[in-house]
């Protein structure tokens, strides 16, 4: 028995340590604008940058948002992301100065959704002409042919949906390996036949 347990014990800790790199989510480790900054100039795109590629199945960025909310409330964005391995970004677009909040939402490399928010001013430079805002967050435009207006999206790096489903297949079929071991093991123990007694009419 106490074969068994080990064998369960070793089994169920192997198990654990496959899954465990695919238990954590993706983190912010930058952004346009940053955190608590100061905008003076409008950059040509917004993007949130995470610690791991985003898992953008199929390239149709679903599950994926990034808002810009303005000072009276309003929307600055067009509804539409670009995925690129770890980053994700949205067209820039603002309105008259003041405080702005950046709503967003990502889908991580382990398939968990993730969304945060932060705030940052804008210091709109002379001649700026600001963009309307909407009531409502927008939603990204379709083209004829169906796709979103951000056609030029590349979805997640090279190899990295297929490799994410790799990787999950990989732990499953491990996991199965080991219990299978595991329970080999433990048959074995419970045939081993028990040693033979003493007759006591011998000698």
């Amino acid at each position: 028995m106490a074969a068994s347990a080990a064998a369960l014990a070793i089994a169920g800790s192997a198990v654990l340590g496959l899954a465990a790199p695919a238990s954590a989510h993706n983190y912010l480790v930058s952004a346009t604008p940053a955190a608590d900054s100061t905008l003076t100039e409008l950059p040509e795109s917004f993007a949130i940058t995470t610690n791991d590629r985003l898992l953008d199945i199929g390239d149709t960025d679903s599950g994926f948002a990034f808002r810009v909310v303005g000072p009276d409330g309003e929307y600055f964005e067009d509804g539409c992301v670009d995925v690129d391995g770890p980053t994700m970004t949205t067209a820039a677009a603002l309105g008259d100065s003041g405080e702005y909040t950046v709503e967003w939402q990502i889908i991580s490399a382990d398939g968990h959704t993730v969304s945060d928010s932060y705030d940052f001013r804008w210091d709109a430079p002379a001649g700026f002409s600001p963009a309307a805002g909407s009531t409502e967050p927008p939603t990204c435009a379709a083209d004829a042919g169906g796709s979103s207006a951000a056609a030029s999206t590349t979805g997640t790096e090279s190899g990295t949906t297929s490799s994410t489903a790799s990787d999950a297949l990989w732990i499953g079929a491990g996991g199965l390996v080991v219990v299978a071991a595991a329970v080999a093991v433990l048959l074995l123990v419970r045939r081993r036949p028990a040693p033979a007694a003493d007759d006591p009419d011998e000698g």
